[in-house]
């Protein structure tokens, strides 16, 4: 192998797609002699990525230019970023850990694998679907740290001296970082431990390991249909907000949830009819030996009504394992703002205290909760307490602040929330990587809201308009289709149910589901998350017409709809059940 090119870069600002990058991308070459020290190559900055050098190999050029259809002449060295240009440098078969030397005394440790970013999209004119196909190709390069230093300069000599042991090869390790080979918790850990491996890689792993261990709390201790659960305290958060804990009558571990999932609620042994409602959990543990929901009673809440009025310590409720879609996604690296309105804050409060679990390494978090007052504003004890022990920028906007909410202490803003709010809250907003501050904008913030449909609108909208990214925006997984609520539709129906031979008049203003018309008469349909998402209570409608007052995630496709959230909109509706 043969060292045939050195290149270097300076930091500089770059207009890269309409934004101000600060990079060190763009290289230029030269012969040597040049100093290696410790840090990488005397006279090369570098803007975000912490490894010493990237090297790659020569006879990628020919194939990325016969792939991309480029002249490879029109390419200098550099041109992938590189700092050394070697030919002969086998990727496929170098692990973390081993040595190069180069020349006479310079000597390498390879720590990883190229993860490559939206800047090499830039340079070779690529959309970003590229930086997959880059990464996992075996021609994207290889970093190195410095194991000794010296001199090298064109023309020298390269050759592995040293094999690790015990490692793992590179290109099986871009496979890992990027979802497309399976490893278990335990594998993981391990290539986490070994010495000298790229930050940038660990710092994909550790989001993978998240992403596993959340993705194994889905399976742990669930159980099927419904199962008993006693009320073991009440506690009023506000005038209209009531906190119930649950633990399994039957000690029993319970199962484990994503931070964002709800419980289904089985309320009928308290009430003379069907009646099934789901909250969603307020709290997060990794291993729960309790579930908390935190209930707001609605004027017209029957549900909220049952659990706020007759509900107490002692009593006992059937409930089904937690579901739904509406999750943190901890294994992503980037920052996370969680904006709430109102009691939209339950599942958010409970995404905050997970995304905590991930300790000092965790990107930066913060926390907007958009009430009326102080009194009428849940877990403000708890989410105080949170900010003062992890240092969590927290926003407390009231749009009816009352004359005993002081501004400042209570409260930061009185009226909406705008974007200028939001910005202000994220400036400076920051990843630490390589003990060097990475500025993240808007457009690389996880966004995760809950709260009243109008609210999520709006704020959507400020956000997309001022470049967040729209597909890491999420939202709970329902919210009322305004143009849908305030459609003109059928006061009542007769619903045919034609498998079993039952029918029932439907009343608007009974507000019921197909699914709960159904229950109403005796049916029991399939059904687990009762609001669109899990599919389950899919059924055939043979005739008439049905709407929804939900906007569903997935509708469903042909003559199906999903009972639990359909309504009928004609006055003769009949149902394959």
């Amino acid at each position: 192998m043969k060292l045939l090119d050195i290149c270097i870069g300076k930091t500089q600002e770059l207009d890269i797609n309409g934004q101000s990058v600060k990079t060190a991308y763009i290289k230029e070459s030269i012969s040597g002699p040049v100093r290696v020290n410790a840090l990488g190559i005397e006279g090369n900055e570098v803007a975000v990525h912490t490894d010493a050098i990237y090297a790659f190999t020569q006879e990628n050029y020919p194939y990325w230019a016969d792939r991309l259809k480029v002249d490879q002449a029109q390419w200098s060295s550099g041109v992938f970023a590189e700092n050394l240009l070697i030919s002969g440098l086998q990727e496929r078969e170098l692990r973390v850990g081993d040595i190069v030397a180069i020349g006479k005394n310079v000597q390498l440790s390879v720590s990883g694998p190229r993860i490559p970013c939206f800047k090499l999209c830039w340079r070779l004119r690529q959309p970003d679907t590229f930086i997959s196909e880059f990464a996992l190709s075996g021609k994207s390069g290889v970093y190195f740290n410095v194991e000794k230093t010296g001199q090298i300069r064109s023309g020298d000599t390269v050759k592995i001296i040293h094999k690790a042991k015990n490692s793992i090869g590179i290109v099986e390790l871009a496979a890992i970082a990027f979802g497309k080979k399976d490893i278990d918790v335990q594998e993981l850990q391990r290539i986490l431990d070994l010495p000298g491996l790229s930050e940038i890689s660990a710092l994909f792993l550790r989001n993978k390991l998240y992403a596993i261990v959340d993705q194994e709390q889905l399976r742990r201790n669930r159980w099927q249909g419904w199962r008993t659960m006693k009320v073991v305290s009440i506690t009023n958060e506000t005038p209209s907000i009531k906190s119930f804990v649950l633990r399994a009558a039957d000690n029993k571990p319970l199962a484990s949830y994503r931070a964002g999932q709800f419980l289904t609620v089985n309320l009928s042994p308290h009430i003379h009819g069907s009646l099934i409602r789901i909250w969603s959990l307020s709290n997060y543990q990794d291993d729960p030996d309790h579930y908390r929901l935190s209930i707001k009673k609605e004027p017209k809440g029957l549900g909220s009504g049952v659990m706020h009025d007759q509900i107490a310590v002692g009593s006992m409720l059937e409930v089904q394992a937690p579901l739904g879609r509406f999750v943190l996604d901890r294994g992503s690296f980037k920052p996370v703002l969680l904006i709430a309105g109102g009691i939209g804050i339950t599942p958010l409060l409970a995404m905050l205290k997970a995304h905590l679990v991930k300790g000092k390494k965790a990107p930066p978090i913060y926390f907007i909760h958009c009430c009326q007052n102080r009194l009428n504003q849940p877990f403000r004890e708890e989410l105080d307490q949170l900010g003062d022990d992890f240092d969590i920028p927290i926003l407390h906007v009231y749009d009816q602040p009352s004359a005993d909410d002081v501004l400042g202490r209570d409260y930061q803003v009185s009226g909406y929330l705008s974007i200028q709010h939001i910005d202000s809250l994220l400036d400076g907003c920051h990843i630490i990587h390589g003990g060097k501050k990475v500025y993240m904008p808007l457009a690389d913030i996880d966004v995760y809201m809950c709260g009243p449909p109008v609210f999520q609108e709006k704020v959507y909208d400020a956000l997309i308009v001022a470049g967040a990214s729209a597909s890491r925006v999420f939202q709970e997984s329902f919210q009322v289709a305004i143009s849908d609520k305030h459609a003109d539709h059928v006061g009542n129906a007769d619903v045919v149910f034609s498998r079993s031979g039952k029918s029932v008049k439907w009343m608007a203003e009974d507000n019921l589901s197909l699914l709960e018309l159904a229950e109403s008469v005796g049916l029991s349909p399939p059904n687990a998350c009762r609001m669109g998402v899990c599919q389950s209570c899919s059924a055939i409608i043979k005739e008439g017409s049905i709407y929804y007052d939900v906007t569903l995630t997935h509708p469903p496709e042909g003559n199906r709809a999903l009972l639990c959230s359909a309504k009928p909109n004609s006055n003769y509706v009949v149902i394959d059940l």
